[in-house]
Order: structure tokens, then C-alpha cells, then sequence
């Protein structure tokens, strides 16, 4: 990923059908750049969400890459292990107590990208002093486990800090292709959009025409 390339998207599989998951991602793995898993602890978002076999599988079904996005509260070790499982990257919330640098290096060290992830209601100031220590960055577009997109998101894209790639999650559908792309958005993750009309695939290679004829 890099800022000045095409927005790509990367599937959500929290919103895929639970019983159908290989068949869902192999119907829209030819038209996204990655698969992303939210990892839920219960307490940081109101649900439970997905678990690391989850992981371990997906990676031995699928040759995409792998984003794990830790909705947890103390994510020290999560974010260690899932680096160890071979995600991609780990995006992780500033949010709490933890240091951003220790998590940060900690995913560093078992080979991942580090990406801090802010709630939709949390400044960009908040992750300032850690410009240095990570990848790149990850804005909730949306409540953390739910919930409406929020009428800010892009107000907030507009103020981030630069220089780092940027992925935006939470209720993003086509209509927010455009202003994402202008405001020079890498990743986007789709779920519901994605997979509610129960035809993935199509939906997919709609969606990256869509991206593709806005670039």
C-alpha cells in the first residue's frame, strides 16, 4: 500500500456468512487486495468477534494477505501473536493504557506492518508522538462493532497526519468511493456492503470497476 496509487479494498470477513466463509472468499479474492479479520474482545466493542484459528485457517485457505484488526483492550500480546500467524499487518487501538511504541515494535518484531487505529471519536492528535513508531494508520469510520457511518470521517481524513498509508473501516459503501479517493485513501474495508445482497463475487468486481473508474 502507498499514498498516490489506486484506493484498493480489502474484505471484511466479520460480515461474511459464517457457514459459506471459503466459498465467500474465494468469490471475491480475485477482485480485493486483502482480507481483513477483526479480532473483539468483548469490552473495547460491545461484541465478540472472530478468534486466532480463524486466522491460522484463513492463511492456509488463502493465498491474500491478511489484516488483523485488534478491537481489544490490552492487545500486547494479540498483537504478537497474530504477527507471528503471518497477517500482513496488525492494527491495533491507541486508546488505553498500553505504550503505542512497545505494541508497535512488538508487531515489528515478528515481521508485520504496525497500524494504529483510532475510534471515529478519538482526536488525530492522539497519535502524534507516534508518527515514528508505525506503519501506517487505521480511522473507524463507524462505532467500533457497529453503527452508522459517521458524518465526520472525512473532516477527520482531511486533518490526519501525512506521510503515512491510510486505511478507513467502518460502513463505507460506493458512495463514499469518491471523496475517499480524493482525500487519498489507501485501503478501504468493506463488510456489509460486500457480502449482504449474497452474491460477493459480483459485488466485489462491481466495486473495484466503481474505484477503478473514479481513479
Amino acid at each position: 500500500m502507498g499514498a498516490g496509487l489506486r484506493m484498493k479494498i480489502s474484505a471484511s470477513l466479520y460480515a461474511a456468512d459464517p457457514l459459506r466463509l471459503a466459498d465467500e472468499i474465494d468469490a471475491v479474492s480475485p477482485y480485493v487486495d486483502s482480507l481483513h479479520i477483526d479480532i473483539m474482545d468483548g469490552s473495547f466493542a460491545p461484541e465478540f468477534g472472530l478468534y486466532e484459528r480463524l486466522v491460522r485457517d484463513v492463511t492456509h485457505h488463502s493465498s491474500l494477505p491478511i489484516d488483523v484488526h485488534l478491537m481489544v483492550r490490552a492487545p500486547m500480546r494479540p498483537a504478537a501473536r497474530f504477527s507471528e500467524l503471518g497477517a500482513r499487518l496488525v492494527a491495533f487501538h491507541v486508546e488505553g493504557d498500553h505504550s503505542v511504541d512497545d505494541v508497535a515494535a512488538a508487531v515489528r518484531s515478528h515481521g508485520s506492518l504496525a497500524y494504529a487505529s483510532l475510534r471515529h471519536t478519538t482526536d488525530t492528535s492522539k497519535i502524534a508522538h507516534a508518527i515514528d513508531s508505525i506503519d501506517g494508520l487505521l480511522f473507524l469510520t463507524a462505532p467500533a462493532g457497529g453503527g452508522c457511518f459517521d458524518d465526520h470521517a472525512f473532516d477527520r481524513l482531511a486533518r490526519r497526519p501525512r506521510g503515512l498509508p491510510v486505511i478507513v473501516d467502518g460502513k463505507i459503501d460506493p458512495k463514499h468511493f469518491h471523496r475517499l479517493i480524493e482525500l487519498e485513501v489507501d485501503l478501504a474495508v468493506i463488510g456489509g456492503a460486500l457480502f449482504s445482497k449474497g452474491t460477493p463475487g459480483v459485488t466485489a468486481q462491481e466495486f473495484k470497476y466503481s474505484i477503478s473508474s473514479k481513479a
